[in-house]
């Protein structure tokens, strides 16, 4: 088995570093070409189904991607962001503290979700799709999402995701060995990126 994790491409509030959570932001005019660069990167593998968060700026790259192999295409709100609740449309670096707070205390974000909550209920959903039927799977999402299946498929607890960071349409692989568990055989891989930066210097 063959697990693709994919991060959205750019909105317009990733790069000032505004809070997205539920918030169903698009894609801006660079997170649509990342999409397309990603389409083509993934163009040549072997695709039997493709799950998607529902929210937009997920759902059009994996609509990118899927513009390559046309197969069936999930939507789901089980792959969403976190729900931040009241700290969506907030400057991270503004209420960073606030927010670590509740981390340490395990209690949910005010109005929102708790990550150790979500982190299971994506788990869970894991579960499904890794006892399905299809043995080469991507899975399109966010920055939340992809951290939750980094801890999943490497059995590693949530306390860990602080670990791994996860750029603008980053793709991770996960490849399931003899033993039933998983490796990750790529990490963060942005190369698809090169083109789209050298010919984007401003």
């Amino acid at each position: 088995m063959k697990i693709f994790t994919v991060r959205h491409g750019q909105t317009d509030w990733n790069p000032i570093g505004r809070i997205q959570g539920h918030t169903d932001r698009p894609l801006n005019d660079v997170g649509v070409d990342q999409a397309h660069q990603l389409g083509l990167r993934l163009a040549n593998e072997t695709v039997d189904i493709i799950y998607t968060s529902d929210l937009q700026r997920a759902a059009k790259t994996a609509e990118a991607i899927n513009a390559h192999h046309n197969v069936e295409l999930i939507r789901t709100p089980e792959l969403r962001e976190i729900n931040f609740g009241i700290y969506e449309g907030r400057i991270y670096s503004e209420i960073a503290h606030e927010m670590n707070h509740h981390h340490s205390l395990r209690q949910p974000f005010p109005g929102g979700d708790c990550i150790f909550e979500n982190f299971r209920k994506m788990h869970a959903y894991l579960d499904k799709i890794v006892a399905g039927l299809h043995q080469n799977i991507i899975i399109v999402g966010h920055f939340g999402t992809v951290r939750a299946a980094i801890c999943y498929f490497l059995q590693i607890p949530t306390e860990e995701r602080d670990r791994f960071h996860i750029d603008n349409t980053a793709v991770h692989c996960f490849e399931r060995g003899t033993d039933g568990k998983f490796v990750m055989t790529l990490e963060n891989d942005t190369s698809h990126l090169s083109s789209w930066h050298s010919n984007h210097q401003d």
